[in-house]
């Protein structure tokens, strides 16, 4: 999807999930993560990242002439990551995906290219007061 770009991105396509969260069920299921979901599921996901990224961060504010506020594209992205490997775990009992030859192979329960994209942790901006 193309529209919008961040005053401190360079011009060219973002994604842009729109007012009413960072992400949409039609970007996560471009998510190899999520792949075989259905509808449904995919409205779900989303639905509860959105609503999850909503307390983290604040909510985006339209910069005139402009009358609706995108979420920014790190945003953007990293709540469609979040929500496909929130996906990706619902079946995985205690984060077990595969057994392999080698072991176990876990979905990860902290992701930092998550953390990153949406400012959190160690990657959220200082604040004082």
């Amino acid at each position: 999807m193309t529209d919008p770009v961040d005053e401190d991105q360079a011009a060219g396509p973002v994604l842009v999930a729109g007012p009413d969260g960072p992400t949409t069920p039609e970007l996560l299921g471009q998510q190899p993560a999520a792949a075989g979901a259905t509808p449904a599921d995919l409205t779900i996901q989303a639905a509860a990242v959105n609503a999850l990224v909503r307390r983290w961060l604040a909510e985006p504010v339209p910069v005139p002439p402009a009358t609706v506020a995108y979420w920014s594209s790190d945003v953007t992205l990293g709540a469609t990551m979040l929500a496909a490997r929130l996906y990706r775990r619902r079946n995985s009992a205690g984060g077990v995906e595969v057994y392999g030859g080698d072991g176990p192979a876990y979905v990860r329960r902290n992701d930092p290219d998550v953390a990153m994209l949406l400012g959190l942790g160690e990657y959220a901006p200082i604040r004082v007061g």
